[in-house]
């Protein structure tokens, strides 16, 4: 099986996770051949064509297509966004969820990461397919020990910019705790500067620090600076949306979490089991008191969080991702026969 993946970045987060990641495990352990690149090349010679939402051509979409290729596109989000969202002008300016929904339209196949997220894109494109964002555990910025600090219980963020309306439920809570905060991924921007103004409880001398950003294959080792991930989620459509990714990767850290209780988080959440759920800023306030007094507690939730997201591992996810390329390929060949056959008994 030849297959081409249409990869706008290996470098932005839903191109490394949802392209190049699973899809170069799969070239690695399965009997496929995968080539990526970022536009769609003049000559084809595929059994199958990947791109991701962000990749807005129409035509080569369509040019694929009737060269007989099968057509995947990836949705890892909702392609419209709630007015509060980072995104929301660009979104609305550039038109840029009417391209997706087309593209949704024109795609004869469509992989997301939730049913949640499955079941409205149904209502366009029947052929969806549930592929949840996975973590590849084998390479190296998964694979590096912490050193030992001591500083007592760490509490961090990590998350990118278009989270100013989620980190803002953490606001007053630093200040009501007193415990150690740290903020990864800081780039010196107007948004990273607001986060961690929340994040110090407006006191960067104080029992904070932050940590400049890192590229998408050595960020997952801030993990190893941080004994319980924030997870703050705005409840709104957009965001129910979403993929459970950041309680899958600090599971694969055995990470005690704090998160917000709302989908998708609700997914995989088991409060008091694998995660501290929280509702409301006292809950936020007390959990954070909770885990600063009890590290038995926060290995405990780490550990059975690991346990809980085993499930999302690429080798798990990966197999369910090749039966379903098989099934595109042979339905595809199928197709093609019928379409033969007709043409020879004329």
């Amino acid at each position: 099986m030849k297959i081409l993946v249409i990869i706008p970045s290996r470098f932005a987060g839903c191109g490394f996770y949802r392209q190049y990641q699973p899809y170069n495990h799969l070239a690695k352990n399965y009997d496929v051949k995968v080539e990526f690149a970022n536009v769609v090349p003049d000559v084809l010679d595929f059994d199958i064509v990947i791109f991701h939402k962000a990749y807005f051509n129409l035509q080569d979409v369509k040019r694929v297509r009737s060269l007989g290729i099968p057509v995947v596109v990836d949705f890892d989000d909702h392609w419209i966004v709630n007015k509060g969202h980072t995104m929301y002008k660009e979104y609305t300016t550039q038109g840029t969820s009417a391209k997706l929904h087309k593209l949704l339209l024109n795609a004869d196949y469509v992989t997301c990461t939730t049913d949640e997220l499955a079941d409205e894109i149904y209502k366009y494109n029947q052929n969806v397919v549930v592929l949840p964002n996975a973590v590849d555990t084998g390479y190296d910025g998964w694979n590096v020990e912490r050193e030992q600090e001591d500083v007592g219980t760490v509490f961090g963020y990590l998350g990118g910019p278009c989270h100013t309306r989620d980190v803002a439920l953490l606001r007053g809570v630093p200040e009501a705790t007193h415990a150690h905060f740290r903020l990864f991924g800081y780039n010196g921007s107007d948004i990273y500067k607001h986060y961690a103004k929340i994040l110090s409880g407006g006191n960067p001398s104080g029992n904070f620090s932050l940590f400049k950003g890192a590229d998408i294959w050595t960020y997952p080792q801030f993990y190893n600076l941080m004994d319980v991930s924030l997870v703050p989620l705005e409840d709104n459509r957009f965001n129910a949306m979403k993929s459970e990714l950041k309680m899958i990767e600090a599971g694969a850290f055995s990470k005690a979490v704090i998160v917000s209780k709302v989908k998708p988080y609700t997914n995989i959440l088991r409060h008091g089991k694998n995660c501290l759920a929280a509702e409301s800023k006292a809950d936020w306030i007390n959990y954070i008191k909770t885990l600063d007094r009890n590290p038995d507690i926060v290995e405990s939730l780490g550990a059975q969080l690991k346990e809980d997201t085993k499930s999302y591992d690429i080798a798990v996810v990966n197999s369910d991702r090749y039966n379903f390329l098989q099934d595109v390929q042979q339905k595809h060949h199928q197709d093609s026969s019928h379409q033969h056959s007709g043409l020879v008994n004329v």
